[in-house]
């Protein structure tokens, strides 16, 4: 298949094969949190989840995407995106094992809520970041060829991890908490894999033309209000 056959080429590359690793063990733990999130608030018989509830569930998934993603960009041409990759990932672990414990707890719904989104607007900025570290790790000829297949993959790792959240909480627990802690175990692998990256190699470069953080936060800004 011509697919393997490309993949197969670009694995060759040391670099790209360590982001990639980094790519997958993230997104396997967002498959594993989503699911975890949708089994707590959909699925658990003591919740009775209302359409409130599967509305907010739904809200904690996406309102990362919209309010986040388009500030993403300005604070990583800014921040070393190695390092927003282990302290993202080692945030998210952190923010996962509170979750564990508010699911253990019966907290409040807005703190779990809370807890949830923290997660998941965290996983904004490691998912933006691994998109723009793909030219650091891979040569002009081959970027498209990344381009469409790390991605992919990402899909295909949040995609089985969200079976192995399921083959968990079918076989070895019957716990909410224990899927939850699960994914911020791939959460902390994903920040140890990481650390096979130099801290230059991912960029961002210095540029002494580049507008202040406050013009261009400020911009954004604009552009959505503006949308």
């Amino acid at each position: 298949m011509a697919v393997v056959s490309d993949l197969r080429v670009l694995l060759r590359l040391r670099n790209f094969r360590r982001l990639l690793a980094v790519r997958l063990l993230s997104q396997s733990a967002d498959g594993v949190f989503q699911v975890a999130l949708a089994a707590h608030v959909v699925f658990s018989p003591e919740k009775q989840a209302s359409a409130g509830a599967i509305a907010s569930a739904m809200a904690v998934l996406l309102l990362p995407y919209s309010l986040i993603g388009p500030f993403a960009g300005v604070l990583l041409d800014r921040w070393p995106r190695r390092q927003v990759f282990l302290y993202g990932n080692l945030l998210r672990a952190a923010l996962a094992c509170c979750t564990a414990l508010l699911v253990l707890g019966s907290a409040p719904d807005w703190l779990f809520y809370t807890s949830a989104l923290c997660v998941t607007a965290v996983n904004r900025f490691v998912l933006a970041g691994l998109s723009a570290a793909l030219p650091r790790v891979v040569d002009n000829d081959r970027l498209v060829l990344a381009n469409s297949i790390s991605p992919t993959a990402g899909t295909l790792a949040a995609t089985a991890g969200g079976g192995l959240a399921f083959a968990v909480r079918l076989l070895v627990a019957d716990s909410d908490a224990v899927v939850v802690l699960l994914g911020a175990a791939l959460y902390l692998t994903s920040a140890l894999a990481s650390l096979t990256l130099a801290t230059g190699l991912l960029g961002p470069d210095r540029d002494g033309h580049r507008i202040g953080l406050r013009e261009a936060l400020a911009a954004t800004v604009r552009g959505l209000s503006d949308g």
